[in-house]
């Protein structure tokens, strides 16, 4: 389904509500560009795991515990 955005003066671009809540992208949160044959894809950085499981786990805590994870990840992978 093609959705349709206008490039602001500063190059910015506003994503459609619906699609910001189905891929669970959040105010501030990086992406990633990716250059395609076709245009620009939006991504998700691989690491990052609140998009990833944003409104799919409800225990209390999680996300905290996510956030420990995911530091000892960048650790390890930048040793």
């Amino acid at each position: 389904m093609a959705k349709r955005s206008v490039v602001g003066p500063k190059g910015q671009i506003t994503l459609p509500k619906d699609l910001r809540e189905q891929y669970h992208l959040l105010e501030g949160e990086e992406v990633v560009l990716v250059e395609e044959r076709e245009g620009i894809l939006v991504r998700h950085p691989q690491g990052s795991l609140r998009g990833r499981f944003r409104g799919k786990l409800d225990l209390e805590g999680v996300e905290e515990d996510l956030r420990g994870i995911r530091a000892e990840w960048t650790l390890a992978a930048r040793a």
